[in-house]
């Protein structure tokens, strides 16, 4: 095992770029299992430059897809049960209401008595049509 002090000088190397191909694949190693605090900035930049990478090559948009679709479909689905039992319960309300000379009232019984006079004055037992139609065209009888 190889001292802290290799691994500090081999990280400043790394960031004037002097490594080999073999030094930076043993950093990258001693890195992955390290929790030493003094190593924090290195692991951070070389994180960056990692996910800077796979986005530049495509393969992190494929991996992030896949861990966040089980997620996005479940909220996706639990969003829609809630929208539908928060439309389900206003609706359950029944709140009727009439506007009738500039008042508001939500009687149930007032506004159902409206609304049958209203049916009532326009299907309601008047004048046959028939016989207006004969009235309009036959103004002489």
């Amino acid at each position: 095992m190889k001292n802290k002090s290799y691994y500090l000088d081999l990280a400043e190397r790394w960031f004037d770029a002097l490594l080999t191909e073999g030094e930076e694949l043993e950093l990258k190693a001693f890195l992955a299992g390290t929790d030493d605090p003094d190593f924090d900035e290195v692991k951070a930049v070389a994180g960056f430059f990692s996910a800077g990478k796979a986005v530049a090559t495509g393969k992190a948009s494929v991996d992030a897809r896949r861990r966040f679709l089980p997620w996005a479909a479940t909220v996706a689905i639990a969003a829609s049960l809630v929208l539908i039992a928060a439309i389900g319960l206003y609706h359950r309300q029944n709140n009727c209401y009439i506007l009738a000379y500039g008042q508001k009232s939500t009687d149930p019984n007032l506004v159902l008595n409206d609304m049958t006079a209203t049916l009532e004055s326009i299907f309601g037992e008047g004048e046959d049509v028939g016989d207006e139609l004969f009235d309009l065209f036959n103004p002489a009888l």
